[in-house]
């Protein structure tokens, strides 16, 4: 038996970057903190189980993993903008980008990312 159930949820999970991310916009290094929620379920639980073995160590994983990504495209799209407010600024664009970066890491250890928020982007 594993520890994790078929379709078993977790709703309004917070993530968020633990330290700043620096970023290099117009010849200027800024730091930036983001954070926000998401929700998920189990779609496979002995893959999941796997990967993390404990339940108790699952919404370290996700923060982790959601995390590096979101510190991944700020990194990225810090060379498309021309001023900080554009890259601070949260767009359904911004979302579905996360969202479909995220999507594949989630499904290889057995969850389904229903949703990702992010609630803010701050300059430091």
């Amino acid at each position: 038996m594993t520890a994790y159930q078929l379709s078993q949820a977790w709703n309004d999970l917070r993530w968020g970057t633990v330290m700043p991310v620096t970023v290099m916009i117009s010849s200027k290094l800024v730091q930036l903190r983001a954070w926000g929620s998401c929700s998920l379920t189990v779609t496979d639980p002995a893959r999941l189980e796997e990967k993390v073995p404990d339940p108790d160590n699952l919404t370290a994983y996700v923060k982790s993993l959601i995390a590096q990504s979101i510190t991944d495209m700020l990194g990225e799209r810090s060379g498309e903008v021309s001023d900080v407010t554009q890259l601070t600024a949260i767009t359904a664009q911004t979302i579905q980008a996360l969202q479909t970066t995220l999507e594949p890491k989630f499904n290889v250890v057995g969850l389904r990312l229903k949703d990702v928020t992010i609630e803010t982007i701050e300059s430091l």
